[in-house]
Order: structure tokens, then sequence, then C-alpha cells
């Protein structure tokens, strides 16, 4: 429906002209016809191909100036056409080929189709129209098109704005959201390393009564019985670590009890651990590694206790000038382990090595052996090179803000220029008309009726003024042609003129009209 109505408002001008002589002469139905079958395609086209239908209405445009002379018919089609491309039409560089084509093309069709070899002008074709053809599909073309796109950005620079704000909405509760899985990961790394290792240690101390000389059935079945309920909540603490700290590794700065390696050390061995320590002291270990050395040290104590109770444990650290190396290393258990195994401290340990920058190993140490424990570190943190930086969400909108300001400014330069050149082409070409076109008052006065048209050229100007005044004249001697000249060489005073009719190579009327 709205196609519909900006059809018919387009065709009224065609309409008009087919029926008045106010716009320009009056049109025959069948150029009216063609005229708004012209602008219905444009129409069509406007909304899936807007380029086609912009140059759809130059054409009208510049065939209107051609054939009838006339630049007010097909003015608004042109116009509004041209700014409605304008806002359909992301991109600035087809438009600007299109209507240069266009303009090109009115440039060499116009002189063709207005063509007249016995012209005694300076050129054999309408300067006149040719001006408007080619200038009217910059200004009323490029001009219009240029705010349409204008008002594209715009409407570009409000969604941006708007996806911005929902961006920011959506990282504003992913932010909260990962505040709240860090705190969750953190509650169940403090569960693991603490917890966890405390239960692996009290396993192991209840173990060793079971197997104690000297303890009655009763008492060994009870301490069995502690082990198995100690063993179960080691597994419940596996689950909750599980469910707390699903899909996040944890901070490689993290060390929820602050206990040394000795420490670590001493107090599994008071709980019937053999350990021994041996290489780098601890204080010489540099201190970006230290934290997670201490992490190692005391996962592998926790998995030896769990998986290989009654074994001999050996803890080796090694600092170089580059990187720090900690093995522990557990030999082959006296009696198999009961522990828990769900491997959830192993793969958290490995990402808090990664995010150092180190590499972990674990793994049997030989077939019928033990269980080892080993990574090697730098002494300086490497940053994870894989993870995702924080997007410029503000990208996408200074981008629509840069592209709104060009499209604003290049249509101001564009419009003022054009106008600047047109103004600065109508007037020189006025000032040329009125001072080449003037034939002096002495000259008027001595041509006689009847006078040889040889004779007169020989004082008439290069130029004719104007075809016809605009304003009503004497008859026209029957038969004859006439040609206007100018009183005066001012192009802005007042309008006065010369008629000079010839008819079978003589002077048969010779008139000064004044407006």
């Amino acid at each position: 429906m709205k196609d519909v109505l900006l059809w018919a408002v387009l065709g009224l001008p065609v309409i008009w002209a087919g029926l008045t002589r106010t716009l320009a002469d009056a049109y025959t139905w069948p150029e009216v016809s063609a005229g708004l079958a012209a602008i219905g395609v444009a129409v069509a086209l406007a909304r899936s191909r807007p380029l086609t239908a912009m140059l759809v209405t130059a054409a009208l445009w510049a065939l209107s100036v051609a054939v009838r002379g006339d630049p007010t018919v097909f003015f608004l089609a042109l116009t509004v056409m041209s700014c409605l491309a304008g806002t359909r039409m992301p991109r600035a560089r087809p438009a600007l080929t299109g209507l240069t084509a266009a303009a090109v093309a009115a440039a060499v069709v116009v002189p063709l189709v207005r063509w007249d070899p016995a012209s005694e002008d300076f050129l054999p074709w309408d300067l006149g129209a040719w001006f408007f053809a080619v200038t009217g599909i910059g200004l009323f073309g490029l001009v219009p098109w240029l705010a349409g796109h204008a008002r594209y950005q715009g409407r570009a620079l409000a969604r941006a704005g708007w996806e911005r704000a929902e961006r920011l909405e959506r990282e504003r509760r992913m932010l909260a959201e990962q505040a709240r899985m860090r705190e969750r990961a953190a509650i169940a790394r403090e569960m693991h390393d603490l917890l966890g290792h405390d239960l692996s240690l009290v396993a192991l101390r209840i173990g060793a009564l079971e197997v104690a000389p000297g303890l009655s059935g009763d008492h060994r079945e009870a301490a069995g019985e502690a082990r198995r309920a100690v063993t179960g909540a080691a597994e419940r603490l596996r689950d909750i670590v599980a469910v707390l700290g699903d899909g996040d590794a944890g901070r490689v700065d993290d060390d929820p009890t602050g206990e040394s390696i000795g420490e670590l050390v001493r107090r599994a061995a008071a709980a019937g651990m053999s350990v021994m320590v041996h290489g780098t002291p601890e204080e010489r270990i540099p201190t970006p590694a230290r934290t997670v050395v201490r992490q190692v040290v005391r996962e592998g104590l926790t998995n030896a206790a769990k998986h290989s109770p009654g074994a001999e444990v050996r803890v080796r650290l090694a600092a170089g000038p580059d990187e720090t190396e900690v093995t522990v290393a557990a030999s082959a258990p006296d009696r198999p382990g009961r522990g828990v195994a769900g491997g959830y401290g192993l793969r958290e340990l490995a990402e808090r090595v990664r995010l150092h920058g180190g590499v972990l190993h674990a793994g049997p140490s030989g077939p019928g052996e033990g269980f080892t424990l080993a990574a090697r570190l730098p002494n300086v943190t490497a940053p994870a090179t894989d993870l995702p930086g924080p997007r410029p969400v503000a990208l996408d909108l200074a981008l629509a803000r840069r592209r709104a300001r060009r499209t604003r400014l290049a249509a101001v330069l564009v419009t003022a220029v054009a106008v600047a050149g047109v103004s600065a082409f109508v007037l020189g070409f006025m000032v040329y008309d009125a001072t080449t076109s003037v034939l002096p008052p002495a000259e008027f006065a001595g041509l006689r009726v009847g006078q040889a048209e040889s004779e007169v050229a020989a004082v008439l100007p290069a130029r004719t003024r104007i075809d016809d005044p605009s304003w009503p004249e004497p008859p026209i001697p029957p038969g004859s042609r006439c040609r206007y000249y100018g009183v005066h060489p001012d192009p802005f005073g007042e309008p006065r003129l010369y008629r000079l009719c010839f008819a079978e190579g003589r002077l048969v009327g010779k008139d000064f009209l004044p407006r």
C-alpha cells in the first residue's frame, strides 16, 4: 500500500504535465503513460534493488531534459528515489559509480538528441539542456542519496548503541556468574587441598592401627569400620568437589594453608608415612614457582596416602637458573590402597601447572613399581597464550560513529561544492550570454527594413540572447523567423531586447521589446 501511494505521489507531476502547461509544454498521453510506467518500475524495485530504481529515475530525468527540454516533471521522482536508495544501501561506491555513469551518459546523449545543424549559435546543440541534464543528476541524485545515507548511518549508530548496551548487560551477567563460579571453585580447592589431605592422613593412621600386632579382633574390626567410614567421607568429598569446581581450573597463586614443604612432610611422617626430602632447600626456590611446588608436593603426599599406604615416598627438589623441577615418587605399596580414585586433584593440579607455564607428568614409575608425580616449572610465570582476552565492546559503536560522521560531512561538503559549482557556472554563463549577445543601439538604429540579411549579419553579434521572451511581444510577421539580441551587457539589469525578423533573405521587421 505504501508503494502504491508513493507511485501516485511521484506520478502527480507527470499527470499535471499532461493536463496543463504550468510545469512544461503539455505532454502527450503516450508520454504520460510511459512516464507513469517507468516510475512504477522504479518504485517496485526500490526495496530489493534501490540502485537500479535510482538509475531508472535518473534516466527519466535526462530523457525529459533531452527530448522536451523540461527539468521539472521528473525532478520529484529522482530526488525521492535517490534519498530512498541512500537509506537502503550500506555502501557508497556502487551509488557513486552508478550516478557517475548516468551523468556521463547524459552528457553524451543530450547533445545527440538536441543537435541542430542549422543553429546559428556557437554550439549546434542546446547548452542549457546539457547543463541541466548533467548537473541535475549530481544535485538531485547525489545530494539526496547522501542525505538518505546519513539517515542510514544514523540508524546503524542507534543499532550499534543498543547492541553495545545488550552486550554490556550480557557481560555483566557473565562476570557475576564467573564470580560465583570462582567462589565455588575456591571452596572446592580448599576442601580438596585441606580436607582431602587430612582425611587421607587419618585413613593412613587408622590403617596402621588396623594391622598393629596385639590388637584384639573386636578392635581390629572397629578400626576397619573407622577406616572405611573415613574413605567413604573422602569419596563424598570428591563428589562435592567435582560439583563445586566443575569448569574452573583455579588460580596458580592459591595456597589456602600457607604450609611449607617441611611442614607438609612432618605432618605426613607424624601420620605414619615414610617420607624423605632431598635436593634444593625450599628457601632457594624462586617465589613465583614456590607456591605451585608446594601444591605438587601436597598432591603427591595425598595420593601416596590414598593409593600406596605403607609405601616409601621420596620428594626431590631441583631449582635451576631458568626452571624448577619437583618429583614425588612413591614405591610399591605394602598393601593395596582403598582410597579415592576420582582424579579431580590431578586434573586441577595439571591446569595450575599449565597456567604457570609448566608441564606435569603423573603415572606409574615402572612395571610393578610405585607412582611418580613430577612437574617442571619456569622460575617466572609465563602467561597462558590460549586464554581469551577481553572483547572490545565499544568497537562496533565507535565504527558506526565514525561512519555516521563521515557520511554527514560528505553530504555537507558535496552539497556545498555542488551548489557553489552550479552557482558559479550559472553566473558565469549569464555574464557570458549577456556580453556576447549585445546589439549596440547605434547599429540597431542603422538597420533598415528590406535590407539584405547578409548585410544585416555583418553587424550582428555572434550569439542570440534567448529563443523567445517570457513576456508578451508584438505579432511576428507571417512566414518570418526572428532573432533576439540584448540591449545592454548587464545580466542583472532590466531585461530589454531587440527583435529582428527575416523572410526570404531580407529584414522584414525590427522591434524594441521592453519587459
